[in-house]
């Protein structure tokens, strides 16, 4: 009898504490957690050399035509990427979500891409025959990797880093008023202008928000995981754009 009334306790106690944990779970904003642990990578990215040149107007168009050959590599696996997370997706707003970002990656390279190859005199011949680089590579093999081998919602925020992190650059960029006469201001503008709450970048992290709240431990430490490497990767990729210039 002793026995069985404090297996009683110890089961009360035990649910008791996982109502409490769950609880702060759900009051916690994982999203902006693992933005504020994962700063430092962020800042290493808007202080790089390339960055700052883009955003006072001074980087050599050399380079930049590196970047955005190899930015448009990248954003050609990315929808390969979501293709696979599409097809994994739980539901339909999960799936009409991808499908957006499907979209999105089609209008940001006709809004973007298009318009500095054509001011680069960048032919579909030369992109077809550029390699990628090999952090272009590895971010690319990571990517596909996660999306096919883990769960959904780990694929889902191993691709939360690019769109979140071009969405604060031309934020931070915008910040600092170097409008006039740069002529990279529409790659600028092209990240920069939404509002947060009007954002593709602020839409996506509350889909991610919500599958880390509802993930199970293991999960949610895999997704914490995914997203810091995934950080480690883009710093990878804007620090050799700059360095490897065609």
């Amino acid at each position: 009898m002793l026995f069985t009334h404090l297996a009683r306790k110890l089961t009360v106690v035990f649910v008791y504490l996982l109502m409490i944990i769950s609880a702060q779970v759900h009051a916690e904003n994982l999203t902006q957690t693992i933005w504020d642990e994962n700063y430092g990578f962020y800042q290493k990215i808007l202080d790089l050399p390339f960055n700052q040149k883009v955003s006072d107007g001074t980087l050599d168009e050399k380079i930049f035509k590196n970047y955005i050959i190899q930015d448009y590599i990248f954003l050609q696996n990315f929808k390969k990427v979501y293709g696979i997370l599409l097809s994994k997706a739980p539901d339909r707003k999960s799936s009409a979500f991808i499908t957006d970002l499907m979209k999105g990656v089609d209008e940001e390279i006709e809004a973007v891409h298009t318009i500095y190859f054509k001011k680069f005199g960048v032919t579909k011949e030369e992109l077809s025959g550029v390699l990628p680089n090999p952090g272009t590579e590895l971010y690319n093999s990571y990517l596909v990797e996660v999306a096919t081998l883990e769960p959904f919602q780990v694929g889902l925020i191993a691709t939360l880093p690019c769109n979140w992190i071009y969405y604060q650059v031309g934020v931070d960029m915008k910040k600092r008023g170097q409008a006039g006469g740069n002529k990279y201001q529409e790659w600028i503008d092209a990240y920069g202008s939404e509002t947060w709450e009007k954002s593709d970048a602020k839409a996506f992290v509350d889909l991610v928000e919500s599958y880390m709240k509802n993930a199970a431990p293991a999960d949610r430490e895999k997704m914490r995981q995914a997203y810091e490497t995934a950080m480690k990767l883009e710093y990878m990729f804007w620090e050799e754009v700059y360095r490897q210039p065609i």
